[in-house]
């Protein structure tokens, strides 16, 4: 029987880090071996700081659901430290995403970037994709729960980012502006429209518009469950990674 991969989570004190946790304790192949939290440890598996943390736990993986810009810095002291990052926090630029990169062909220590790990939603990523060869207009509108920090939110960015390389598009214009924002914000011809409401985990639509007819592709998580194939999955494959991954969808 092989040795299970040992797992940290940093953001252990939030919904998703404690469900992760969860999940991990659950499963016969990992092992949860501590938290990063921000403040004083409250407990003998939780840290403070990432070197303190590499060096007590042996991490080989640490799966990142603290909040940006203090994910960068964890993913890339991670690194640093030879333990793997499995990023799932959202709020990166371009610019962020590359830095991580860097930081890879620095130390040779891979790392899973992953904006959702909901499979469905990395298939509608992947759908909105071919899509986006074959109509002229697109709009992104996301939800998520009213306790969510950032927007866009990182699956909408990184669908936007994934179709705009596909081609350009452009937005109709609009000549009276009644209310400031009405349009959403513009991301490289992509316009993202956000959401924030009680009593919602993610929903996201990719509504694409042609002459006389209109597609779109959505995905809905009910349950913070969708994600935990996902983070599995990537934790399975970041453990001994060496390149950079960008997506769940190059794992599937």
């Amino acid at each position: 029987m092989k040795t299970p991969i040992r797992v940290a989570v940093a953001g252990a004190r939030g919904k998703m880090g404690a469900f992760t946790i969860g999940a991990l304790k659950a499963t016969a192949d990992v092992e949860y071996v501590g938290g990063l939290v921000r403040g004083s440890p409250a407990s003998a598996d939780e840290y403070s700081d990432v070197r303190t943390l590499a060096e007590k736990t042996q991490a080989a993986v640490i799966v990142d659901f603290s909040v940006f810009p203090a994910s960068k810095t964890i993913a890339i002291e991670a690194m640093a430290n030879g333990v793997r990052p499995v990023v799932g926090a959202s709020g990166y630029s371009a610019a962020d995403v590359q830095a991580l990169r860097d930081a890879v062909t620095r130390t040779g220590i891979g790392c899973v970037f992953a904006p959702n790990f909901a499979v469905g939603a990395v298939l509608m990523m992947k759908f909105s994709v071919e899509a986006a060869r074959h109509f002229e207009a697109v709009e992104i509108v996301e939800m998520h729960e009213s306790g969510k920090k950032d927007a866009p939110s990182g699956t909408a960015m990184a669908t936007a980012r994934a179709i705009g390389a596909i081609r350009s598009f452009e937005r109709a214009p609009t000549n009276s502006m009644i209310a400031e924002g009405a349009r959403g914000a513009d991301v490289g011809g992509v316009g993202i429209h956000s959401l924030r409401m009680p009593g919602v985990v993610t929903n996201q639509e990719v509504r694409f518009g042609g002459e006389g007819e209109q597609l779109t592709i959505s995905h809905v998580s009910s349950s913070r469950s969708s994600f935990m194939q996902g983070v599995l999955l990537a934790v399975r494959a970041a453990n001994g990674l060496t390149r950079f991954v960008d997506g769940l969808g190059e794992l599937l």
